[in-house]
């Protein structure tokens, strides 16, 4: 996807019927650059140093408004962890049970049996274990 700049993320805001507002610009830029899969809370304490008149509210409400567009996808790798992904192609998610780091890997093929004539609206494949680096510790 490669970094996008507040030109691009402005324009498709707008291509998607989202008034583009500075918070607006600011949370989608972070979720589409920095890749990290954050919860609110991250991406709040992320920008509360840049933006010391943002608030959780906003965050949440932001949130939402891209979920219900769209626009970005609720990754639930946990019971009380809710993480928010701006990639919307078909990939996994893999989680290390030490680091805690979030992988993204692509799907080249999967077949599912049995689920002829649903509408399928959401794919996700969440994965748990251990990473490379981790491994090695």
């Amino acid at each position: 996807m490669g970094n996008w700049t507040i030109e691009e993320i402005k324009n498709f805001l707008i291509k998607n019927g989202i008034r583009p507002s500075f918070y607006r610009l600011k949370i989608y830029q972070y979720l589409l650059n920095e890749r990290t899969h954050p919860s609110a809370d991250e991406i709040f304490l992320y920008l509360k140093k840049e933006i010391p008149t943002i608030s959780r509210a906003t965050i949440y409400n932001t949130l939402n408004l891209f979920l219900n567009k769209r626009l970005v996808q609720l990754i639930n790798l946990e019971r009380d962890e809710a993480r928010y992904d701006a990639t919307l192609s078909w990939h996994a998610h893999f989680k290390c049970l030490n680091c805690n780091k979030v992988f993204d890997f692509h799907i080249e093929s999967l077949k599912l049996k049995g689920v002829e004539g649903f509408q399928i609206l959401e794919k996700q494949l969440n994965l748990a274990g251990y990473c490379a680096q981790c491994q090695k510790k």
